[in-house]
């Protein structure tokens, strides 16, 4: 179902959606002595808050430049900081900003209040993947909104996280897919930083439609990029979007069900023929 209306730009919420939006005004509301944040969310739900609740003052972190799931953050009401104040706050420069505006403030340390990372080694003999940790937790019972981005660096794997969450993490985690492992709070490397890896797509396009930027993108025809558009299975920016003239822009996500999912750079340039430059990483 399409949450996304075209009347005025509003959103349609399902219930528990009205309820996230909700949520985030209560946040926002609160006296912040020092600072106040949510659980860790994923970004159809920092889409949905940003676009939906209209709060000006916060940001969205989750431990790192490049966290996927982030919190929702209300700094201290004594503290101004012009870069909590972006027009779209899901950008690395956004993230760098905001981070270089805390040290301003000798204020670096306020976000591990409100998080915790912890380090997971394990035993070298057996390969551990993603899948395999996020199992391990969930099957500590551990709620998934309580846990943001799992990330591999020189070797070891990291967990964003809860504080009390990663207290309960360091006593109970022992084995992970078929290896042993050992949990333990830390904090990160100097030289830490979260790598995603893509395929990189340069082509062009006839405009920046969905229909046609999504042909483009999967090596479809134009026939079968609409069918997957008005079927309910492209999501731009986590929204579905069924409409085949939808325009596309630099900084969209493009989800295409059973294709994968595309970082869009660029989609305004035009070449000498008239045609629309398109560059974007494709998710690996």
């Amino acid at each position: 179902m399409n949450n996304k209306t075209k009347a005025g730009g509003s959103l349609a919420l399902a219930d528990e959606e009205r309820l996230l939006v909700s949520r985030a005004a209560e946040l926002s509301a609160r006296p912040r002595f020092p600072a106040v944040a949510s659980c860790f969310l994923t970004p159809r739900e920092q889409r949905l808050i940003f676009e939906a609740s209209g709060v000006p003052d916060f940001f969205y972190f989750g431990g790192a430049v490049g966290a996927t799931r982030r919190k929702l953050i209300f700094l201290p009401e004594w503290l101004e900081c012009d870069a909590l104040r972006p027009k779209s706050p899901f950008t690395v420069e956004t993230e760098k900003e905001f981070l270089a505006s805390l040290e301003g403030y000798g204020m670096e340390s306020l976000v591990w209040e409100l998080m915790s990372v912890v380090r997971i080694k394990t035993s070298g003999y057996e390969r551990v993947s993603h899948r395999d940790l996020l199992g391990a937790l969930m099957a500590l019972g551990i709620k998934r909104e309580t846990l943001g981005d799992i990330c591999f660096f020189e070797g070891d794997a990291y967990v964003f996280c809860e504080n009390v969450t990663a207290d309960y993490i360091c006593e109970e985690l022992r084995k992970a897919g078929r290896d042993t492992v050992s949990a333990e709070k830390c904090t990160l490397p100097e030289n830490f930083e979260i790598i995603h890896q893509f395929e990189e797509i340069s082509t062009t396009v006839a405009s920046p439609r969905l229909d046609g930027v999504v042909r483009a993108l999967c090596s479809i025809s134009r026939e079968d990029a609409a069918a997957l558009v008005e079927g309910g299975s492209v999501e731009l920016n986590y929204f579905t979007e069924c409409e085949c003239d939808e325009k596309v822009s630099g900084g969209d996500i493009i989800s295409v069900r059973g294709y994968g999912k595309y970082a869009i750079d660029s989609a305004e340039d035009v070449t000498r023929g008239g045609r629309i430059r398109l560059t974007a990483r494709k998710y690996i």
